[in-house]
């Protein structure tokens, strides 16, 4: 194996571990700490769900392939790795994205989310579209709309980007209009509609609700914030150099492989940019007699510097 395989295999071996031990503890918190079945927090529980499952079973896959346990020539295992991370994804880009207007609504209109955003059947309905989404994506190059080929760099399956077939080039088109631009749009109107509420400290609305909103205002702002920035940053460089292969450009097979290691990163990032960057949710996390025991060891090393 040459040094690109390794550290490839190193890289994706420690988001595995990442991902797994970060949201582990995020399921942790939610189901036994806040206890709390708001449609952020079952929106939240159910990404880092799937994360875990995508990595212990998808990313895990990929690197038996790589490894050559498993052949990459359209196996069930290859093609099987590429349906379970395309489904995750794609709902859990759905997911972050509802989770972005459904704060929206709660900052601009929060009788009508109290009302209608809030029920046990808006939860249900939303969850099961997102699922619904994310499989339909993947199960169309199955049926006959495109299909699976060896990636780029030739490290596991993924689209038909050479586009061997005549439908492809369709099924990329409306693929990345669906699942990349119109979320990229998404989140940012999100967060620039939080901006305009947060911004907006003169109006009567907000003198009557007080400080409190204000703070979970502004964490909204920060989270939608981090929501879009982290899906444009990670998400971006796979996207476009994919489509530069479309058109015909071809790059050096490392830059698909460092783009597509990249894209890895959303398993870490969904769970940052949903709870580790939310103040509110760190407290909880200072309750685990684990990370108590740290802090106060971290004090104890403080003081005796000072001394």
């Amino acid at each position: 194996m040459d040094v690109l395989v390794t550290a490839y295999f190193v890289c994706v071996l420690a988001i595995i571990i990442l991902s797994t031990l970060l949201n582990a503890i995020l399921i942790y918190i939610i189901i036994y700490k806040i206890k709390v079945t708001e449609l952020p927090h079952i929106f939240i529980l159910s990404i880092s769900i799937s994360d875990v499952i995508h990595t212990l079973i998808g990313l895990v896959a990929e690197l038996c392939m790589l490894y050559g346990v498993y052949s990459l020539k359209k196996n069930f295992v290859c093609i099987g790795a590429s349906f379970l991370t395309v489904f995750i994804v794609v709902s859990n880009i759905l997911q972050t994205v509802i989770i972005s207007i459904m704060r929206v609504i709660a900052v601009k209109w929060p009788f009508f989310y109290i009302k209608y955003c809030k029920t046990i059947k808006m939860k249900v309905t939303l969850l099961f579209f997102c699922y619904l989404y994310g499989l339909l994506w993947p199960t169309f190059p199955l049926i006959g709309w495109s299909k699976y080929e060896v990636d780029l760099d030739k490290k596991r399956c993924s689209f038909d980007w050479n586009l061997t077939r005549l439908d492809s080039l369709s099924y990329l088109i409306i693929l990345f209009s669906f699942c990349y631009f119109i979320p990229v749009v998404a989140l940012i109107f999100a967060y620039i509609a939080i901006k305009r509420t947060v911004v907006d400290s003169c109006t009567v609305r907000r003198i009557q609700v007080g400080k409190n909103r204000n703070v979970l205002e502004m964490v909204y702002l920060k989270l939608a914030l981090w929501s879009a920035v982290f899906y444009f940053v990670i998400w971006t460089p796979y996207a476009g150099a994919s489509l530069l292969s479309v058109f015909k450009i071809k790059s050096p097979s490392v830059i698909y492989t460092l783009c597509a290691l990249f894209s890895k990163l959303s398993a870490i990032s969904n769970a940052l940019t949903n709870c580790y960057f939310n103040k509110f949710f760190r407290n909880h996390l200072k309750k685990i007699k684990f990370f108590q025991f740290i802090i106060k060891r971290n004090r104890k090393s403080n003081d005796n510097v000072k001394l």
